[in-house]
């Protein structure tokens, strides 16, 4: 369902928020507690609140306490509420309060401040003692992170970057001096910058090899001062901890990930590569109609798969990975000939495949008529080059099994699909291609890799169905209204995926990010956004069935401007007249009464708004219908009374089964009017 009108934080996010409920998005590093964050700390921000609320140093009589609520963030795999609350960088911490969104660890600090401002100042009052405490903060800030981060992360770089935080932590001493604190004897700004840091000391000592403590004595002596606060130490992990977690990271560091989908030929070719050199991997099983957050990471540019990651970098497109699996390991067969030519040769093979082969293949198992029939065509015509390519020799490569055979043998097991749906037989036609293709079976990479012709061939009535996606959330008048009638009419099958718009889910925002709506309709992996031009699509789209525009160019112009007065007239005033009270919903309820009593005049004594054929404006506004009951017992009136011709209409139009079989049951409708009404304040 459309909201047109403001719906708070509490609505987005299914939580009861108080005025001073805050909510702070700290870290998860692949499904664990990730202590990693030196800026979210559950840090610099976190502490920062638990020292307004346990500072048990201080008398907090009358002081104001601060409740939040800590949400752990996957950085792996980036929530929705963390993507929407800080799109620009998509970092934590984020603090949330009151539904607005503040970035940056020192500017939330500084927000807190002023915001609750009590009786602990983080922020010296005095000008200069305040702009001199930013400047050490944002030197730490800048120079601390990135030079520590060195030590542990970047191989090679460990002895000149522990030398740097050396010096770095020397002059933190020398600002810090014979001081409590860095602010004198007021813990504050500078101190919560840094303190995070220290869960972090175990870490650069041992991939350091050096000693904080031993270099830096008088630093070591304020961090003991800050770990005696409460706030601090509910606030800091353990140093073993993060040690513990970053030794485990460096033993990983070869770690071999790949993205992949089980029936993809491409991500088939990165598999055998990757068998035939013998490296184990993490096979990560993808839904490309509902793309990981990995993945759009990790490919941010295509968003496909397969995607390999090799100690936490990505490649992306499958013979290039190909290439890089041989590069980077090159013991074992070698995938491509060391012959210069070979191997340029290989490689004009390898793309001819990328090209051609890919290219109507869809064709064969989901289109149909013609432009099946050209598909098979040029198909055939695609294996007879490679045929006459690979002659009389045992691989493409001669006696060796390479490059280009593993890009194209992963199409081998969508052959019996191909057949079975354009109903041909690819043996009659290139039998030296079957040959060749059994020969590669016999290899234990190539049986391990691709999987059984049957569990394609039986997938693809699934993939048919998966080419058409609805993302559609079931009250909705919009999308019942519309796109699925009009697919039902259509005869079309298609997938549905049920989706909230207000808890706005990674694949909503990537197929309507303009306006972040349902319904989305989702064809061959484009976006279709807004229900009446969802409507025309399937019209033209799906043109050899039942028609849903009038041929006739006035009549279809007439058609497109009550579709068009239904969708600008009908939305707001109908959830008005349910979801509002006193002269607001007086107001809606005439405005409605009157678009009705417009239509009906419109309508006339025709079967239906095109007369005697159901068509464009009879599904805009059967859509309605479900919300029928709501709007008159909310607005205390009776539809069938004041408009008896309409109601014979919506008679006539439940008659008709894709309409019964795509709206949602009035009853049903009435119970979550109830539930929004009391979120809008209306009960």
């Amino acid at each position: 369902m459309r909201f047109k009108t403001p719906i708070n934080i509490t609505d987005y996010s299914s939580l009861q928020f108080s005025p001073h409920i805050t909510i702070l998005l700290a870290n998860y590093a692949r499904g664990k507690k990730n202590f990693l964050s030196n800026n979210g700390r559950r840090g610099d921000t976190s502490g920062l609140l638990g020292e307004y609320v346990w500072d048990e140093d201080e008398d907090r009589s009358g002081g104001e306490k601060v409740k939040y609520d800590c949400r752990e963030q996957d950085l792996w795999n980036k929530g929705s509420l963390l993507l929407e609350m800080n799109p620009i960088h998509k970092k934590i911490p984020v603090l949330i309060h009151n539904g607005k969104p503040v970035c940056e660890s020192l500017i939330q600090v500084e927000y807190i401040d002023e915001t609750w401002p009590g009786e602990n100042p983080l922020l010296p009052s005095d000008p200069y003692q305040r702009a001199h405490a930013k400047f050490w903060a944002d030197f730490i800030d800048k120079k601390v992170n990135v030079t520590a981060r060195r030590i542990w992360a970047t191989k090679g770089e460990e002895k000149e970057a522990s030398k740097e935080l050396i010096e770095i932590f020397k002059m933190l001493e020398s600002e810090l001096g014979d001081k409590h604190y860095f602010g004198g004897e007021t813990f504050g700004y500078v101190d919560i910058a840094l303190i995070g840091f220290h869960s972090w000391f175990g870490v650069y000592n041992k991939f350091g090899n050096m000693s904080i403590e031993s270099e830096c004595p008088t630093l070591t002596a304020w961090t003991k001062r800050c770990l005696h606060r409460e706030s601090v130490t509910k606030t800091l992990p353990k140093s073993e901890k993060v040690t513990t977690f970053i030794s485990q990271q460096q033993q990983m560091a070869d770690e071999v990930i790949l993205l992949d989908y089980w029936p993809s030929a491409f991500g088939m070719r990165t598999r055998i590569a990757l068998e035939e050199k013998d490296i184990k991997f993490d096979h990560r099983e993808q839904d490309l109609f509902n793309k990981s957050q990995i993945l759009l990471e990790m490919n941010p540019v295509h968003k496909k798969i397969p995607v390999l990651i090799h100690n936490g970098k990505p490649v992306c497109e499958s013979l290039i990975q190909v290439e890089y699996i041989d590069e980077t390991w090159p013991g074992g067969n070698s995938l491509l000939p060391s012959d210069p030519y070979q191997r340029a040769q290989a490689k004009f093979w390898g793309d001819f495949i990328d090209k051609k082969v890919s290219g109507p293949t869809w064709v064969l198992w989901g289109g149909k008529g013609e432009e099946q029939e050209a598909g098979k065509k040029e198909f055939i015509e695609v294996l007879k080059t490679l045929e006459t390519e690979l002659g009389d020799k045992t691989y493409f490569g001669g006696e060796t099994f390479g490059y280009v055979d593993i890009a194209l043998i992963g199409f081998y097991c969508w052959f019996d699909a191909y057949e079975k749906f354009a109903n041909f037989s690819i043996e009659a036609e290139c039998p030296k291609v079957i040959a060749w293709a059994k020969r590669c079976l016999k290899r234990e990479s190539v049986a391990k890799s691709l999987p059984d012709s049957d569990k394609i061939t039986k997938y693809v009535p699934e993939l048919k169905k998966r080419l058409v996606i609805l993302l559609d959330y079931w009250p909705s008048m919009f999308g019942m209204g519309t796109t699925k009638i009009a697919l039902a009419e259509k005869g079309v099958a298609y997938e549905y995926k049920e989706t909230d718009p207000r808890a706005k889910t990674s694949l909503l925002i990537e197929t309507n990010p303009i306006h972040k709506k349902i319904p989305v309709l989702i064809h061959k992996g484009k976006q279709i956004c807004e229900p009446l031009i969802q409507l025309e699509y399937i019209d033209e789209v799906w043109s050899d069935t039942y028609p849903i525009l009038p041929s006739d160019t006035y009549q279809k112009a007439q058609a497109r401007f009550w579709g068009d007065f239904i969708d600008k007239k009908f939305y707001d005033p109908s959830w008005k007249v349910w979801g509002t009270t006193g002269e607001e919903q007086v107001t809606a309820k005439k405005e409605l009464l009157e678009h009705f009593k417009t239509l009906e005049t419109e309508l006339g004594d025709k079967t239906y708004y095109g007369g005697d054929v159901f068509g464009f404006v009879d599904i805009a506004l059967m859509g309605y219908y479900s919300w029928f009951k709501a709007i008159e017992k909310f607005g205390e009136f009776s539809i069938e009374a004041e408009f008896p011709k309409l109601t014979q209409w919506t008679k006539r139009c439940l008659e008709r089964e894709s309409v019964v079989m795509s709206i949602a049951d009035s009853d049903k409708i009435v119970e979550y009017a109830y539930v929004l009404r009391r979120k809008l304040g209306a009960e």
